[in-house]
Parts: structure tokens; C-alpha cells; sequence
């Protein structure tokens, strides 16, 4: 059962958005939401930096990568098995912030934009405080990715946070500001596995895709002829209403 066809049997008489007409084939619910979105671009922009690790005395630093198959979206299955240096993301619980009290409404910017018939509806605003945690074999991969990680959020011109556009989610910014690190010394230092955490805030819209047809007005005019009289006649001629 479509998504169109279950709001009709389960909420009849109601209004919703994603109704119009002519109507578009059934939309499917989306597969990822809005935080899954940023999470994954913000993977791919730490798996394109260049760390620097120091170097031995009196020589420069070394430039170091984190391949993307290294940075996890999600808490790995086997943390026992990660290959270092590797980073993860720590989920928390997130709020869904409403931008007004009423329903949401739709973005007449995005009118036909990411389909025909279609627009965005604005639902509200994600915010979540996750953690990074960083794994390395020795402390200087651990300083160094805190050390990064610390830099590239407070870079931007505009604001005090990194914002990162997201292809895959209808052009939105995600938004992702520093709030504290930590460096974590537990019993696995033993075993060469040093590891440290960066709290980070995550902001970023939340949209829907539905069915929107604007209405498109026409104007006719329908023109009488209201002259009468000897003198119009003999002037335009005979008049036939």
C-alpha cells in the first residue's frame, strides 16, 4: 500500500499534504532522514582532510589520511577489529524542533524543483549533541585527529560552526559546532589503543518531499456591445447585438 493510498484509508476526511491533481505516481517513504544525511557528508569531508602528525625532533609533520571505509556513521560492530587511526560517531538523542506551532508549510522555492508537481515541506529543525570518538595506536594519532577535528569546525567566515551542504538532501546546510573534547586514558592503553571524544552540535532542516500542483489562474473577458442610437449607426454603421 502506496503512502497516499494508507493516509486515505487511515485518516479520511482529513487534510494532508501530498494531495493534488492530477495526481503523481505513489511516493515511497524516504530512506534515510535528515541526520543519516549530514552524518554521511560529514564522513566524507573528515575522509578528505589531510592530518598532520608531529614528526621527530627537528623534522616537519607528517601528513596522515583516514580512509572513508575508516570513519564510521554508526558505533562499529567490533570495535576490537577497527583498523587505526579510525574515527566514529557516537549517536544521542536528537529533538525535532517545530518552526511554528501550526502545521508546516511548503517552500515556494522548491516549487518543481527536485520534480515536477512536487515541493519541499518544511517539518522543523534537527538538533543533536553526538560524539566523535577517535581511535589510535599512539598518542600522537589521537592528539592530532582531536587537534583536527577542533580546527576544521571553527573556520567558517560566517558563523562559529561548519556548515556543509548536502547533495543527497535537497541542497539543505547542516550545521556542526564544537562544544567540548576529552582525552580518555582506560586499561586498553595497554594494548596500544589510545582514544579520545569530541562533542559536537548538529543542526540541520528537515523537509519532505509531497505532491504540489500550483494553481495556474486565466482571465476571460467576454466584450458586449452596448452602443445604441441614429448616431452610432451612421458612423460605424448598423450595429448587431
Amino acid at each position: 500500500m502506496g503512502t497516499f493510498a494508507a493516509l486515505m484509508k487511515f485518516l479520511a476526511g482529513r487534510d494532508f499534504f501530498g494531495r493534488a491533481n492530477p495526481r503523481n505516481k505513489e511516493r515511497p517513504l524516504p530512506a534515510y532522514d535528515a541526520r543519516t544525511h549530514a552524518l554521511m557528508r560529514f564522513a566524507d569531508f573528515l575522509a578528505a582532510l589531510e592530518w598532520s602528525i608531529p614528526g621527530n625532533i627537528n623534522e616537519p609533520d607528517k601528513p596522515l589520511t583516514i580512509p572513508r571505509s575508516d570513519i564510521y556513521v554508526d558505533q562499529p560492530d567490533d570495535p576490537a577489529s577497527l583498523n587505526f587511526p579510525s574515527i566514529a560517531f557516537l549517536p544521542a538523542r536528537g529533538t525535532h524542533d517545530q518552526y511554528s506551532l501550526g502545521p508546516s508549510d511548503l517552500d515556494e522555492e522548491s516549487f518543481d524543483k527536485y520534480g515536477r508537481g512536487t515541493a519541499l515541506l518544511r517539518l522543523g529543525e534537527y538538533i543533536e549533541l553526538f560524539m566523535i570518538e577517535a581511535w589510535g595506536s599512539h598518542v600522537s594519532e589521537r592528539r592530532s585527529i582531536l587537534a583536527g577535528v577542533g580546527a576544521v569546525l571553527r573556520i567558517s567566515q560566517r558563523s562559529n560552526a561548519l556548515q556543509l551542504s548536502l547533495p543527497s538532501y535537497f541542497d539543505r546546510i547542516a550545521s556542526f559546532s564544537l562544544v567540548d573534547s576529552q582525552y580518555i586514558d582506560d586499561p586498553d592503553v595497554v594494548r596500544g589503543r589510545r582514544r579520545g571524544q569530541v562533542a559536537i552540535e548538529l543542526r540541520v532542516p528537515e523537509v519532505l518531499l509531497v505532491d504540489a500542483i500550483t494553481m495556474k489562474p486565466c482571465l476571460c473577458t467576454e466584450v458586449v456591445d452596448v452602443l445604441r442610437g441614429q448616431d452610432v449607426r451612421s458612423t460605424y454603421g448598423e450595429i448587431t447585438p
